[in-house]
């Protein structure tokens, strides 16, 4: 269903929640969200009915899809792909809760990543973690998702050396540090990554990262 946000309304803060909840940037914007709440499609800035027409028909098609796929997936639950599959559909909605289960039973039945799926899920895991730590409500809450983002990431650039994700996972582990204020580890991981890096633009992020992190650490 289409969702439409207003932030001129205060006196509704569902506005305010919604906004936050899908990372609403940009008004006029409409959330394409499922009955469950996943976050299937957004548009932001005005469109014309033209425009508009081929994000909903492609809402529609992810839904249609991701239907099937959870119908196969209760046929075969011991599916390692499947599985996973549906873990990293849930995270793209914003939906940690429903996909954390289903991304720990893929993890468990394919140890080996026969399905080239655990290094994103591993991925996921910790972009989704680091959010919720951006958004936590105490300190408390704050330090226990940056660690258990970090968990995430180390995994990937620790058990995955080969993959396309280990360097991204390297930066993201390094920005997850700087948020979580531990600006030693921040500055080691990503002087690293900028040093052995191949890659123009990870190393273009790194770079400015790390000059903002040394910043940071010399302001304390």
């Amino acid at each position: 269903m289409p969702v439409k946000v207003n932030p001129e309304i205060k006196e509704r803060p569902i506005n305010e929640e919604t906004r936050r909840r899908y990372g609403v940037t940009a008004f006029p914007a409409v959330l394409f969200l499922s009955p469950d709440g996943g976050l299937i499609e957004k548009a932001s800035g005005f469109l014309l009915p033209a425009q508009f027409s081929p994000i909903m028909e492609s809402a529609i098609e992810k839904e249609k899809i991701f239907m099937a796929q959870l119908a196969e997936l209760e046929k075969m639950p011991e599916d390692a792909k499947l599985n996973a599959q549906a873990a990293l559909t849930y995270f793209q909605r914003m939906q940690l809760e429903k996909g954390l289960p289903l991304s720990e039973k893929a993890i468990e039945l394919d140890p080996k990543n026969r399905t080239g799926l655990i290094p994103n899920l591993h991925n996921q895991l910790g972009l989704a973690y680091a959010t919720k730590g951006e958004t936590a409500g105490n300190a408390e809450e704050m330090a226990t998702y940056y660690e258990k983002a970090i968990l995430h990431f180390k995994t990937v650039v620790d058990e995955y050396p080969n993959s396309d994700l280990n360097q991204p996972a390297q930066y993201y582990l390094g920005v997850t540090y700087a948020l979580k204020e531990d600006y030693d580890s921040a500055i080691s991981v990503l002087d690293k990554l900028a040093n052995h890096t191949s890659d123009a633009m990870i190393k273009q992020n790194a770079e400015a990262m790390l000059t903002r992190v040394k910043q940071l650490a010399g302001a304390e």
